[in-house]
């Protein structure tokens, strides 16, 4: 565990670290956790925030966390696959209607038991789900208006089996890459576009190398705090009651925000002349459904089970 202060000192040094700039919900979020830790523990517990991948990209970060270099860190569940493979049932093509769905469903009993699976095998604890949203396709050479559109298109996709599948069966050369390597790969023509939510899409400033940014929605992205659990447990109890309430309220913020955010974020996109397009959903799901589920469902240990008890948390839910 790196050093942080502790008891002795009566002080904690903290390090939090996420992929994105300090520009981006991820770290307002950070902010407004920092802020309220500093507040409600008289200033004993500082965190310091690393954006833009300093400490590495997701998979490094949570090897990091994992063994206690990082304290704490805003990861995607994709990433996390390697370790909680069941997870790739949130990574299915056109699971949710809309981003609201998507989060109350994990923030329900569902994301409660891939939360327990996590900490029980990574040591590795999720303090809740940020409201991110759908990732959305990205690229320098044409709008994305029918699934012939993604033919071709050289697009960097998650490291995550279900993804690279998804993405593979719409005609994609997907090419999985740490987040902080895309701007260049961009300028270098070593890819051609991606996918991310719009906010992040600006706050990356991708904007600059890639004009053309479609609503394509093919997959929800459950984003989570992370805290590692031999630090979490070493803590005072005031300090824990602390973490818990200040993650709630910096949840709560991130979730307020992110529609005003995404909005603002188009507004920046139309201002540095970003084509926008909205193409109709309903020809590109037959290409990944069932076809991709299917596959998952084989792929994963009781993944027929595991999907169908996912799909009824889905139907239990509004749009």
């Amino acid at each position: 565990m790196a050093s942080c202060g502790g008891p002795e000192t009566g002080i904690w040094e903290v390090r939090f670290s996420h992929v994105l700039s300090s520009s981006s919900e991820f770290h307002l979020m950070a902010e407004r956790f920092r802020n309220h830790m500093l507040d409600r523990t008289e200033g004993r517990f500082r965190v310091a925030i690393y954006p833009s991948g300093q400490l590495g990209g997701e998979r490094i970060a949570f090897e990091q966390i994992q063994v206690g270099a990082v304290h704490m860190a805003i990861t995607g569940t994709p990433v996390l696959s390697g370790w909680v493979p069941e997870g790739q049932m949130f990574d299915l093509p056109f699971l949710f209607q809309t981003r609201d769905q998507g989060l109350a469903v994990m923030n329900g009993p569902i994301g409660d038991w891939w939360r327990d699976l996590l900490l029980e095998r990574t040591g590795v604890r999720s303090l809740g789900f940020l409201d991110y949203g759908f990732r959305h396709v990205y690229n320098k050479r044409r709008p994305v208006e029918t699934p012939s559109d993604l033919a071709g298109l050289k697009l960097r996709v998650l490291q995550n089996a279900t993804y690279l599948a998804a993405y593979s069966e719409l005609g994609v050369q997907a090419t999985p890459m740490n987040y902080g390597e895309v701007y260049s790969a961009l300028q270098q023509g070593v890819i051609e576009g991606g996918e991310a939510n719009a906010v992040g899409f600006v706050s990356s400033r991708l904007y600059e190398v890639a004009k053309f940014y479609s609503f394509t929605s093919i997959t929800y992205n459950p984003i989570t705090f992370l805290v590692n659990e031999s630090f979490y447990r070493s803590l005072p109890p005031d300090i824990r009651e602390a973490i818990h309430r200040s993650a709630a309220d910096a949840l709560t913020y991130q979730s307020e925000i992110a529609h005003q955010m995404e909005a603002d974020a188009l507004e920046q996109m139309r201002a540095n002349e970003v084509e926008i397009s909205r193409p109709d959903l309903g020809p590109f799901i037959p290409a990944v459904r069932p076809a991709i589920w299917d596959e998952l469902a084989g792929r994963l240990q009781d993944g027929e089970t595991l999907i169908t008890r996912l799909m009824e948390e889905v139907s239990r839910v509004k749009p």
